[in-house]
This record gives C-alpha cells, sequence and structure tokens, in this order.
C-alpha cells in the first residue's frame, strides 16, 4: 500500500505520517484502526524546502486503511494553510 511522499499545495509542501497504533485488546482483529497523524508543512522555495513546521492531527475515528488516514492529514494540512484551524498557522514560514 503505497502512498504519497509529499503534496504540493499553493506554494506549501506537505509530507503526512500515518502511525498505525496497535489494536486495544476489545477491538476485532480485522476492524478499523486507529492512527497517529503528523503533518510536516514547508515553503516552496525555487525546487527546495524552505523552514517546516510539524503539526499533530486531532483525535478521529478509526479508518479502514492507512490511504484514508493519510487523506485526512493532507486535508489537515490544507486547512492549516488555509487559516481554518483556530491556534495553527503557516504565517512564520
Amino acid at each position: 500500500m503505497r502512498v504519497p511522499q509529499s503534496e504540493q499545495y499553493k506554494g506549501f509542501a506537505i509530507a503526512v505520517q500515518a502511525l498505525r497504533r496497535a489494536k486495544e485488546s476489545d477491538e476485532v482483529p480485522d476492524g478499523p484502526r486507529r492512527f497517529d497523524i503528523v503533518v510536516t508543512i514547508s515553503r516552496q522555495l525555487s525546487g527546495e524546502h524552505g523552514k517546516s513546521e510539524m503539526f499533530g492531527v486531532p483525535e478521529h475515528d478509526p479508518f479502514d486503511s492507512q490511504i484514508e488516514a493519510h487523506e485526512t492529514g493532507v486535508q489537515y494540512a490544507r486547512d492549516i494553510i488555509d487559516g481554518k484551524v483556530d491556534g495553527q498557522s503557516v504565517e512564520g514560514l
């Protein structure tokens, strides 16, 4: 299962790490999984990455796949770039 290493959005590079949590003892073996998701946002500067900032994605429902977790991370990063997430900003990048 391959997911993109990084994506570009409005002059920023977005990288997502979706780390699958260990199953809890009361979870079904084939059920959706929980992921800890961290996004790294950096400004694109003529082919190179400038200063970067890491943001943790708030708690969320379980996902059926790592790809869904990755897509959630990308959308969260886009929302930060667009100024839609209170208390998070890319202003200093």
